[in-house]
This record gives structure tokens, sequence and C-alpha cells, in this order.
């Protein structure tokens, strides 16, 4: 009988341990979750930025990143116009898409965020450009 409750107990101790492991690898994957979100949020907002190499009307810009229900949405305003891009893949702090300038022209965007910065290049037809921004802070 002895033996049967050491047993007994020494089996609690197993499956309480291995409990305990379980719940500290849920928080350290729930902490990367959050890390993830964080990141892939730390991209939302609206973006001045300056391009190099291209047409002057396109030198200088907003970039508008925002999220509904879990969509990505990304609009570019020049002082043509707004454009809405299409195909955005947002994931950590990466962000790609495309464009259509004037309906002819497909610009393609890589970018990276940087906490309160953003850099990367555009692609088209007529070459590569380097952009580089910031992120637009409310007036206080």
């Amino acid at each position: 009988m002895t033996q049967i409750i050491v047993k007994s107990f020494f089996l609690i101790q197993i499956l309480y341990a291995y409990s305990a492991i379980n719940v500290l690898n849920f928080e350290s994957s729930n902490d990367a979750f959050r890390e993830r979100k964080t990141s892939e949020e730390a991209v939302l907002g609206v973006w001045n930025y300056a391009m190099s190499d291209v047409d002057f009307l396109y030198e200088k810009g907003i970039l508008f990143i925002s999220k509904k229900e879990n969509i990505y949405d990304v609009a570019i305003k020049y002082p043509e116009g707004i454009y809405t891009c299409q195909d955005v893949i947002i994931e950590n702090d990466r962000i790609n898409f495309n464009v259509n300038i004037a309906g002819l022209e497909r610009v393609s965007f890589v970018l990276m965020v940087e906490g309160d910065r953003i850099i990367g290049e555009s692609y088209s037809n007529a070459g590569s450009s380097q952009i580089i921004g910031a992120r637009q802070l409310p007036v206080r």
C-alpha cells in the first residue's frame, strides 16, 4: 500500500511539473504573438516620404496605411490625386504593395518600418527608386 501511495505521489509531481512547463510555453508563445501583432500594428499610420530618381510629381507623397477587420489598406497621396494600392502584404515591419499610376504604369513598393522611419524602394519599368520617410505625428 505504501508503495502505491509513493508512486501516486511521484506521478502527481511529474504531471504538475509537465503542466507548469506547458503554461510557461503558452505564455512565451503568447508573448511572441503579442510582439508580432505590435510590430504589424507599428506600420499603421500616416507617413510623409520622398523618392529619388522619379518625376517631380512623385518625388514627395503621403502614404496612408490602415487596417480594418484584419485587412490592410494602403493609399498614396500625390499632388495630382490619391491612388489606392493593390496586393498589400504586411508581415511584421515589412510592407509590400503595388499601385497603378494613371492607370498605365504599375509600380511595386517594398518598404520597412523602423520606429518612426520608413525606408525602401519602388520598382517600375522606368527603374528603381529609393524611398525614405517619417511618420506624421499628430499636432499637439
